[in-house]
């Protein structure tokens, strides 16, 4: 325990994932917890945000919005830092900000990121992209979520001697899940496809409403679940109609931590399927994590950063191309069409979720990267 170091944290929300790694900071440090989106989901897509249990934290939301994006928000972090008192500033975002800062006042800065694909799609992009990769180089030290953000801090000139990695980790819901949703909503015979996240572009679901057509030219058993809300909703359900695909269910917006585990507790298989947008993908993917707990096979794309830690190609299931819905079919079809694979894939997903999901392997990870700095 080191309660010597002050630091300011300065992180988007408080989310249910996050509460094990926070409380073993909060206990080791002298930490502040600066949250700068609190109460907004990504995109303005409604997401289920906690209220810090106790910890020293400030939430610095404000009612002054250019185009969604809380302008106001930006006068009071810069004044939080400049006169917080802290030793160091753990960032995960705003860092455009909070390094010249630091550098000003001559604290340590920690720069925490998930981010590896980045595309100069405008000036302005080139302009941003440019400053990220200026500013990761002079830090003080990286986090880089898992392994493609790691080999992207690499391949942009980051010394490898200041990045600590360790995968994303997840809450495990295995334990918590109601009622039999088979029996529920009566697909005893069926087998269940399960998407889970924000219903928007990059989350690539056309693709995968594409895949599940072709499925179906094959078998007739495949029934796929969306769990979730977001812009793109409407039109998925149409594309559904459009391409005959009525073994389909759009079930909403599931924020009970019990009731979402259900879906994951009935499906036969996970998908991922996001894809490149530009500057935009799918940096983790949490939703990963959570389906590999129930012992799931799971299907991600190559733009979704958890596939390369936590998908092992035809041992707990497989990684596509993105975008591709063709690929996308043959992957589901190899799984659903084989009883055996798909056991074997779902014990073999729990015991890579087991290794790598681990809250205290991943603290231990930023106590060392802080106490590097500070010790």
């Amino acid at each position: 325990m080191n309660k010597n170091i002050k630091i300011g944290f300065i992180h988007p929300a408080l989310m249910d994932y996050r509460i094990e790694l926070f409380e073993m900071l909060n206990s080791e440090y002298d930490i502040t917890f600066i949250f700068t989106k609190q109460g907004r989901g990504q995109a303005n897509v409604k997401e289920k945000h906690l209220n810090p249990p106790g910890w020293k934290h400030k939430i610095l939301r404000t009612k002054y919005l250019i185009r969604n994006r809380d302008i106001g928000m930006y006068p009071k972090l810069i004044k939080e830092l400049l006169f917080g008192k802290y030793d160091v500033f753990l960032v995960s975002n705003s860092w455009y900000i909070c390094w010249p800062i630091a550098k000003l006042t001559r604290k340590k800065f920690i720069y925490w990121t998930e981010f590896w694909h980045w595309e100069n799609t405008s000036t302005t992009r080139k302009i941003l992209n440019s400053i990220t990769f200026f500013i990761s180089r002079h830090s003080d030290a990286v986090i880089a979520t898992g392994t493609k953000a790691a080999q992207a801090q690499a391949g942009i000139g980051v010394d490898k001697d200041k990045v600590f990695t360790h995968p994303q980790c997840s809450v495990d819901y295995s334990q918590i899940y109601s009622g039999d949703f088979r029996e529920k909503l009566n697909l005893q015979n069926k087998k269940i496809i399960l998407y889970v996240g924000r219903l928007v572009e990059e989350k690539g679901l056309t693709f995968l409403i594409e895949a599940i057509s072709l499925v179906n030219q094959q078998i007739d058993n495949a029934f796929l679940i969306i769990v979730g809300t977001g812009p793109l909703e409407n039109h998925c359900k149409e594309l559904s109609k459009e391409m005959g695909v009525t073994n389909i269910l759009f079930q909403g917006f599931v924020g009970n931590e019990s009731e979402k585990g259900s879906y994951y507790k009935a499906c036969n298989l996970f998908i991922l399927p996001s894809i490149f947008i530009n500057n935009i993908y799918d940096p983790w993917g949490l939703v990963v994590n959570e389906a590999m707990a129930f012992g799931k096979p799971v299907i991600t794309t190559d733009a979704v950063g958890a596939g390369y830690d936590m998908v092992k190609e035809g041992i707990n299931g497989y990684m596509v191309s993105n975008g591709n819905s063709l690929e996308l079919s043959k992957a589901i079809l190899k799984i659903i069409s084989d009883d055996t694979l798909e056991n074997e894939m779902g014990i073999n997903s729990r015991k890579i979720f087991e290794e790598k999901n681990n809250n205290k392997k991943l603290f231990l990870k930023f106590k060392q990267c802080i106490d590097s700095l500070c010790g």
